[in-house]
C-alpha cells in the first residue's frame, strides 16, 4: 500500500518546500481522481399523440393537447351548428366544445368505441375537445428523422406537413394548430 502521509508542517521549514509539498498534495489528488464521464450526444426527441381518423393514422405533437379525455357521458348540442359539432362537455366545471374530427375532415362520423379519445386542445383564448375515432398512445420519435411528409389525401393536405417512419410504419404528423386556425372549423353556426 503507498504512503499516504504528508511531511508534518514542522518539517517545512522553507518556501521551496511549502511548493514541493503543495505539487506533491497535487499529484496524489490527480492519481486518485476519477475521469469525468463520456461526453456523449444526446439525442432529441419528438414526442407525440397517435390517433386514427377513419383509416389514416396520425401523429399530433403532445405538445399541442392539453388533455385527454375519454368520451363524455353527457354533451348539451349547440343549436343550429353543424354537424360536426357534437356539443359542450363540462369537464370540472370547463365548458369544452366537443367536434367529431373524422366528420370534420372526411364526411363520415366516428364510431365511438372504447379507444375514442377527446383530444383537448387550444382555440383562441378557450378550450375545444377533438373526438378521434382510436388514440394509439404516446411515442417518441427522434427529430433527425422527421421528413416532409409524401401524404397525399388533399382531406389532410393543410394539416400534415411531414411525418415519421418508425419501426416500418409511416407516421404523418397532424397539425392540431392549423386545425384550430382553419376558418372553417372555428365557425360551427350553419
Amino acid at each position: 500500500m503507498p504512503d499516504t502521509t504528508l511531511a508534518p508542517p514542522s518539517s517545512v521549514e522553507t518556501p521551496q518546500a511549502v511548493v514541493g509539498l503543495l505539487a506533491e498534495l497535487e499529484q496524489r489528488c490527480r492519481d486518485r481522481a476519477y475521469g469525468l464521464p463520456q461526453q456523449k450526444l444526446i439525442q432529441s426527441y419528438w414526442e407525440g399523440v397517435m390517433f386514427y381518423v377513419g383509416e389514416h393514422r396520425f401523429v399530433a405533437p403532445l405538445s399541442g393537447v392539453k388533455e385527454i379525455l375519454n368520451h363524455p357521458s353527457s354533451l348539451t348540442p349547440v343549436p343550429g351548428s353543424k354537424t360536426w359539432m357534437m356539443g359542450v362537455a363540462n369537464v370540472r366545471g370547463t365548458l369544452i366544445p366537443v367536434v367529431d374530427l373524422q366528420l370534420y375532415l372526411i364526411g363520415m362520423k366516428t364510431r365511438h368505441g372504447r379507444r375514442s379519445r377527446v383530444l383537448v386542445i387550444t382555440l383562441g383564448s378557450g378550450l375545444t375537445g377533438v373526438l378521434v375515432g382510436e388514440m394509439v398512445g404516446m411515442r417518441h420519435f427522434a427529430r433527425e428523422t422527421a421528413r416532409k411528409t409524401q401524404f397525399v389525401n388533399d382531406k389532410f393536405s393543410k394539416y400534415v406537413q411531414f411525418e415519421f417512419d418508425q419501426d416500418g410504419m409511416t407516421w404523418p404528423v397532424f397539425s392540431l394548430s392549423a386545425l384550430a386556425e382553419d376558418p372553417g372549423f372555428q365557425i360551427a353556426a350553419t
